[in-house]
């Protein structure tokens, strides 16, 4: 009995081992996710953002940047105002996989867009990446971009 309860701790100290894991990967993506969203769009760093976060393979399902993501991201970021930047509302995460949501200020009095990314990662790299736009306060209530930040605050 003593030996089914030592085999139970160390089976269970494995899991709690596997969990710890888990979380630390997802953390760790996380940034990697912030970290080549901050250099690309608030930065205006394309090469940078791909040098360092980018991994092997990588492929975009947006078919306006999927043929050649660097130069075509370079293209946009290129286009936009130098105060053209985003603000990060929030993160999910998963293992592998990581999704936000921003606010993209373009300036020049161009409307800003609501902007979700969700990216999978592999071994600490950005390999796939998928994004959704739309105009701030096109739909629903909010009607202009304060009312999403006032949306990222957690409730009373």
């Amino acid at each position: 009995m003593r030996t089914l309860g030592l085999c139970g701790a160390v089976a269970l100290s494995g899991c709690a081992t596997t969990a710890l894991m888990e979380q630390e990967l997802t953390k760790t993506n996380t940034q990697t996710v912030l970290a080549f969203e901050a250099t690309v769009f608030n930065k205006h760093d394309v090469q940078a953002g791909f040098e360092h976060y980018i991994g092997e393979g990588f492929i975009e399902h947006d078919a306006r940047l999927s043929a050649d993501p660097e130069n075509a991201y370079r293209a946009v970021i290129t286009r936009e105002p130098r105060e053209a930047h985003r603000t990060f509302m929030r993160s999910i995460a998963q293992g592998q996989l990581v999704a936000t949501q921003s606010l993209w200020e373009r300036g020049g009095g161009t409307a800003a867009l609501t902007v979700v990314d969700i990216y999978r990662l592999r071994e600490g790299r950005i390999v796939e990446h998928w994004a959704v736009a739309q105009e701030a306060g096109q739909s629903g209530k909010s009607a202009k971009p304060s009312d999403l930040r006032k949306s990222s605050q957690p409730p009373d």
